[in-house]
């Protein structure tokens, strides 16, 4: 008897553990404590919120040909994270609906990051130059990509706005 009582508690653990739901017609998404609910660039800082934008391109069109949603949220919380920083964030409750999503932040990860050969700036230091350099205007403004060139001694770091229907960008030369 103590053995089925064990045996069932072992049962009723694992079903009650994380893992992965979805069918046939529906790819399999991590149910709630694994993933981080937003990815990204913090773009903005203020005392008590970021705006973290994520830097992979969605396409919400028929045609499949576009990718210029980047997911952005407004996350309260206090961190000693900065601009440029790229981090995970996890919210403690809901997203507002809104553009960006406004959330209240319950942890946050800055992921680890290598400074190339040769450069003096680690990739957060550049992006937060030349998120200081753009002049995209007003908008969210994500990172596109950034790049140490070795020879020059300098980032390639382009910007785009993504409330601009012309998709402007900017390209920023920071010096290492």
């Amino acid at each position: 008897m103590r053995t089925l009582i064990m045996i069932s508690v072992a049962l009723l653990l694992t079903a009650c553990g994380y893992g992965t739901v979805g069918s046939d017609d529906e790819p399999n998404t991590l149910l709630p404590g694994d993933s981080p609910d937003i990815y990204g660039y913090i773009m903005e800082k203020d005392r008590d919120e970021i705006l973290v934008v994520n830097p992979e391109g969605k396409d919400f069109s028929h045609t499949k040909k576009e990718e210029d949603y980047h997911e952005a949220v407004r996350v309260r919380m206090n961190t000693d994270a900065e601009v440029g920083d790229e981090v995970e964030v996890w919210f403690d409750g809901g997203v507002a609906e809104s553009y960006p999503g406004q959330a209240i932040g319950g942890k946050i990860k800055v992921v680890p990051e290598n400074k190339p050969d040769g450069a003096d700036l680690y990739p957060s230091g550049a992006i937060k130059k030349a998120i200081e350099q753009h002049t995209l205007g007003q908008g969210v403004v994500v990172v596109e990509s950034s790049t140490y060139e070795g020879e020059e001694d300098q980032w390639q770091i382009t910007l785009k706005n993504t409330f601009s229907t012309e998709g402007e960008k900017e390209r920023i030369v920071v010096k290492d």
